[in-house]
């Protein structure tokens, strides 16, 4: 890595029918832990260009869809020995483009390979692109079948730049559509590894093709005449998408993981001590950039003080720094703007005489402690608003019922734990909350901590769109829709099955 900080910026291009394209204005991705250093070069791809990339990738398509799925499936195979030759190179990639050290960094390739094996096997059960259909009374030959929808854009997050954009391209990929990947400014480098997968698996020239740049390339693929969508980002570009893909012709797909506003409730008959180790990770793990992260904690009254307590010991332990440095914590946050963000915030923080602790920032890159704020009313801004920042509230609030209301009062639903003694609690909370990712007393993760296999991801209410969860057997048939077909007997060898 410190080689590689040394050398010259990558300069990552736009890639349509593997041609290499530097058109647009260039920019420039700093090093968060030294903004004076510049990690990779990108251009911001011009409105024609996305254009293209989605005209030819539908070109590319109409021979990926006559491709049988289990074919499909054998060539998004194909690309595991290279994930698995490409994880040391990835993690260098998101390491210094996003700050996330470097042992995270690494566990981003590797959960990228995770949903390569499983998406390929849940696509190999039988009937996985078949309904199951009973014999048609008329003699007739008939099925239900899942076919695609053409060309899917993926519009991608800076905080997990790979992944994000591997697990919809994959799953595209396997209903049988074409794919075109817009990157994150701030991750250009490590979201163009998704391409470089996509190569790996010998599809049809111009199937998967790759953009780069800031908003205006990712306004202008939603503009397109693409066939769906899938974005990871706020509540409010997610929802903007919502309304343009209603607007034309027909609706058109969108599978949109967006933003969470993530509790966890402490009751007095919780394990305080587990509880502030859950709270402290899954708050401050990636500086708080993650829409599963913890921000907001609901704490009934006899627990509140000793809980505070323990909380501020954990964090003023914590050490924000270099992702290259083992002895760090987390990394720093993605922008200058973030950084005056967190400012503004805990300027507020203080001009309103809430209690404040903070851990250890290193100086000289966008580095800002990780903060814990007590005795914030559970209604308060401060307490309800994304921050997307290592930024934590601890708010008392009576009952487990009101923490339990304050937890659902909200429009975003992505994940929420609970940490209690009492089992009546757990099941109320498990019966009652709002959110797609729920943890009950889990140790050292409060909401966070989800990882491909034994658990899903994803949101409820504003937090997603479709009720399936990425990482399941459900998520890549949201990227095809069912076609019934009947025929006569004569021809049933027409037929899939």
């Amino acid at each position: 890595m410190s080689e590689q900080r040394r050398g010259q910026p990558i300069t990552v291009p736009h890639v349509i029918a593997g041609q290499e394209y530097f058109e647009g204005e260039l920019l420039r991705r700093e090093d968060p832990s030294d903004p004076s250093a510049v990690v990779s070069v990108c251009h911001d791809a011009p409105d024609q260009l996305v254009v293209r990339a989605v005209q030819v990738s539908r070109e590319a398509q109409r021979e990926w869809c006559r491709v049988r799925p289990a074919e499909r499936i054998e060539r998004v195979r194909r690309a595991i020995p290279f994930i698995e030759n490409r994880l040391e190179d990835w993690a260098v990639r998101v390491a210094l483009e996003v700050g996330k050290p470097y042992a995270a960094a690494r566990a981003e390739g590797a959960e990228v390979l995770e949903i390569v094996r499983q998406y390929t096997e849940y696509a190999s059960v039988p009937g996985a692109f078949e309904d199951q259909r009973e014999e048609d009374p008329s003699g007739l030959s008939n099925e239900s079948v899942l076919r695609p929808y053409g060309v899917f854009g993926v519009i991608t997050p800076f905080n997990y730049p790979i992944v994000q954009a591997a697990g919809p391209a994959v799953a595209a990929l396997i209903a049988g559509n074409g794919v075109v990947v817009k990157t994150s400014h701030d991750g250009p480098w490590s979201g163009h590894a998704v391409y470089e997968l996509c190569e790996a698996m010998e599809l049809p020239s111009g199937l998967v093709n790759v953009v780069h740049g800031g908003d205006g390339p990712g306004r202008s693929l939603v503009a397109s005449d693409i066939d769906g969508i899938c974005f990871t980002g706020s509540v409010a570009v997610g929802k903007s998408i919502l309304r343009d893909f209603d607007s034309g012709a027909y609706p058109r797909p969108v599978i949109a993981e967006m933003g969470g506003k993530n509790p966890v409730i402490v009751t007095d008959t919780a394990d305080l001590e587990e509880a502030a180790d859950g709270i402290v990770f899954s708050a401050f793990d990636l500086s708080g950039q993650k829409c599963s992260a913890l921000s907001r904690v609901l704490v009934t009254p006899l627990a509140y003080d000793r809980l505070v307590e323990l909380v501020e010991d954990r964090v003023r332990d914590l050490r924000t720094g270099d992702p290259v440095d083992a002895d760090v914590f987390s990394g720093p946050v993605v922008s200058g703007a973030a950084v005056e963000r967190y400012a503004h915030l805990l300027a507020s923080a203080r001009e309103e005489g809430f209690a404040i602790e903070a851990g250890k920032a290193q100086e000289g890159g966008y580095f800002v402690p990780a903060t814990v704020v007590s005795g914030v009313p559970a209604t308060h801004r401060l307490a309800t608003v994304e921050h997307f920042l290592p930024f934590l509230t601890i708010s008392k609030v009576s009952t487990f019922e009101e923490a339990l209301a304050a937890a659902n009062d909200t429009d975003m639903g992505l994940t929420a734990g609970i940490y209690t003694g009492d089992e009546a609690e757990a099941r109320e909370f498990l019966d009652r909350i709002e959110a797609g990712c729920v943890d009950v007393n889990v140790p050292g993760h409060a909401t966070t901590g989800w990882w491909p296999g034994p658990q899903t991801f994803g949101g409820w209410k504003a937090s997603g769109t479709t009720g399936k969860q990425t990482l399941g057997k459900w998520y890549f048939q949201l990227f095809g829709r069912q076609q019934a077909r009947k025929l006569p007997a004569r021809l049933e060898h027409l037929l899939q099955h």
